[in-house]
């Protein structure tokens, strides 16, 4: 990996959420804002320094700007279908074309805005950390490969959003309904999620 890579991961999966759970606990789930943009500031680092030597052109800010502009957009037109949310797949798709790290700045600059229109709280954060590990690690995994098979992105996307993403958000309500944090609690909190991260067993449950 390029030194500039292994600085990525290390803010991206290590620090950022060091961030999230101590900015919980300190601020005790009142100071959530500065949490996110705190978030969103480390996460520009990586992006800076994935261009090393090349200076940042105008043209990556427009279509970093186009990009969050289309996916809060994508995510406002199906405000009437919790469960169906195009915002995922299109910044993967732009992760996996211009890089891991332009990815995970535009998920989390996507939820951070668009969360203005559903609004802000203490999943806030949670949910750009999730969106942006999400997108980077799908995108880390098919960045570079000459052959992109569009059906295997999907799965391995989807894997992704499921594990990563679901287990995050989740992780928002633990704190924000289990007063007593411990494992045992938690279990049926990670529980009642799956069925909303996975919209296929929710349907399958409908149907049954």
């Amino acid at each position: 990996m390029h030194k500039h890579r292994i600085i990525s991961v290390s803010v991206l999966c290590i620090f950022i959420p060091a961030v999230l759970i101590s900015g919980v606990f300190l601020a005790k789930q009142k100071q959530y804002l500065p949490v996110s943009l705190i978030i969103a500031a480390a996460s520009m680092l990586p992006f800076f320094l994935s261009l090393e030597r090349k200076k940042l052109q105008v043209r990556e800010l427009v279509i970093m700007a186009s990009v969050v502009a289309v996916s809060v957009a994508s995510r406002a037109a199906f405000f009437f279908l919790p469960q169906i949310k195009p915002m995922c797949a299109l910044l993967i798709a732009t992760a996996i074309a211009f890089g891991p790290e332009f990815g995970f700045v535009s998920a989390a600059l996507s939820v951070l805005l668009s969360n203005l229109i559903f609004g802000q709280g203490i999943w806030t954060p949670f949910q750009m950390t999730g969106m942006g590990l999400t997108v980077f690690l799908c995108s880390l995994v098919f960045y570079r490969s000459k052959r992109k098979n569009r059906f295997l992105i999907a799965i391995v996307g989807g894997l992704l959003c499921f594990i990563v993403y679901g287990a995050i958000v989740d992780l928002s309500s633990v704190f924000m309904f289990v007063s007593d944090i411990n494992i045992k609690a938690a279990l049926p909190v990670f529980a009642s999620g799956v069925p909303l991260n996975c919209p296929w067993l929710k349907r399958h449950s409908f149907r049954r």
